[in-house]
Parts: C-alpha cells; structure tokens; sequence
C-alpha cells in the first residue's frame, strides 16, 4: 500500500496515541522492507516501474485481517473491502464510496498539507509502501 505523508502522520499519531508505534512496529515494517526488496526501484530504468504487492506490516496480525480502524487507515485501504467473511484473498472487494468521500471532505487541501508535511519531518516522498513511510517516523529526529 502506497501512501500520502498526510496519511503516514495520521496513522503514526494514531499508533503514538494507542502506543503500538515500538520496537516490534519497527521490526515488522523492516522484514516486509527487506521480504518484498521495497527499498530498491524495480523498472527498466526508463522512468517504468514494476508495481508490486506486498503484505502491509498490520494485516498479518493475530486476528484475521487488518486491525487498524477506518479511521486512520490509508485512502487506498479503504477501496479494497470485503464484503463476504468467508472469502480472503481479495475476492468481492469495492469500494465504500461514502467513507471515501468523507475522507475527501475531511482534507480540503491535501497537496498544500501533504507538502508542508513534507518539509516539516524532511521527507522526500510524494507516495512510499507503508513501511518505508513508517520507518522515515520511525528515524525522525
């Protein structure tokens, strides 16, 4: 899953707040790093990426599924819902066009805020994999 800084700053202030942004957090968001080699570009080199899936560090968790709430969760998580328990591999999932609209609404300027974050915690990134965007809070200093 590919994420805003505004995104990554909801979701770490979430963990801060609920206290699972700790070592173990950490520990996840480096084996998927290192499982999925999502530190290095894949591509041709002539500006073609290969896109790539890879388990978000919070949905192999001990109950089935992902245990953030709705709330925090990335734009892009919030487009593949389930819609039968039953069924796990990402079969029967749409999207909740309600949540995703008051997500919209709750962000009036996302580009303006996305880059004052961005120079607030100096990060590069207009969109990284989770992980990687977790570990650049992770290093703030």
């Amino acid at each position: 899953m590919m994420v805003t800084p505004i995104e990554a700053l909801e979701l770490v202030t979430y963990l801060k707040e609920n206290n699972q942004f700790d070592e173990s957090l950490k520990n996840k968001c480096k084996e998927t790093i290192g499982k999925f080699r999502l530190d290095q570009q894949l591509g041709n080199g002539k500006k073609s990426f290969l896109r790539r899936t890879y388990t978000c560090p919070f949905f192999n968790h001990q109950e089935l599924g992902c245990p953030l709430p709705r709330e925090v969760k990335p734009y892009g998580c919030l487009a593949f819902n389930s819609h039968h328990s039953e069924l796990k591999a990402g079969a029967e999932c749409f999207s909740e066009k309600e949540i995703l609209e008051a997500r919209d609404k709750a962000i009036i300027d996302e580009e303006k805020e996305n880059q004052e974050i961005k120079e607030k915690y100096s990060l590069y990134w207009d969109k990284t994999p989770l992980p990687l965007a977790l570990m650049d809070f992770f290093d703030e200093k």
